[in-house]
This record gives structure tokens, C-alpha cells and sequence, in this order.
């Protein structure tokens, strides 16, 4: 799929797990990302998942109009702010660009 700009979007499917017994620290620090993440203007969803089994696994599901929107949210200090807490032990991100509905 490409925008009217010849602009091909960025879907990720990321899957997190917490470190161990740190998993309400990252539920919290995610959903303050997921807030922030939102408000870009190049973030089409940013949608955070816990699971209900487990509750160290998380989900986000994220969409961008572009890589350059992508790449930019990647520098933003609430984006770094996350990744410097190191609350997550393991991450999984797959690319779904052109698997997802839009």
C-alpha cells in the first residue's frame, strides 16, 4: 500500500517481555509511550496489548504513514526515555507492512 505521496507505511507487530518482576514498571512506561507515540503526527496507530495469561508478555501494534515518521519517533526523548529505563528483557518487533488491513 502506498499513500498519495508514493509513500509506502511502516507496520510493525512488536512483542515485548518484561524483565522479572519489573512487569507493572513496563506496563506503565508503555503506556506512556503509547500516549505520546499517538500524538505524532506520523503515527497512525500505536496500540498497546498485555497479555492476559502472562502477564510479563506485551504487544504493540504500530503504523506510521512512513519510514521517515518511523525513524523520527525512534529519536523523540519520550521514545529514548523508554528504551534508557531497560524494563524489557526481550523484544521481537516483525515487520507486517502490506500483511495488515489498513
Amino acid at each position: 500500500m502506498a499513500t498519495a505521496k508514493n509513500q509506502v507505511p511502516v507496520q510493525k507487530l512488536v512483542r515485548l517481555t518484561a524483565k522479572p518482576g519489573r512487569q507493572a514498571e513496563l506496563r506503565t512506561a508503555l503506556q506512556v509511550l503509547e500516549s505520546a507515540t499517538c500524538a505524532e503526527p506520523g503515527c497512525i496507530e500505536f496500540t498497546l496489548l498485555q497479555s492476559i495469561s502472562d502477564d510479563e508478555q506485551f504487544v504493540l501494534l504500530e503504523h506510521f504513514v512512513d519510514d521517515e515518521a518511523f525513524k523520527l519517533n525512534m529519536q523523540l526523548p519520550h521514545t529514548q526515555a523508554f528504551f534508557n529505563a531497560q524494563l524489557v528483557a526481550s523484544v521481537h518487533a516483525t515487520d507486517v507492512t502490506g500483511l495488515v488491513c489498513p
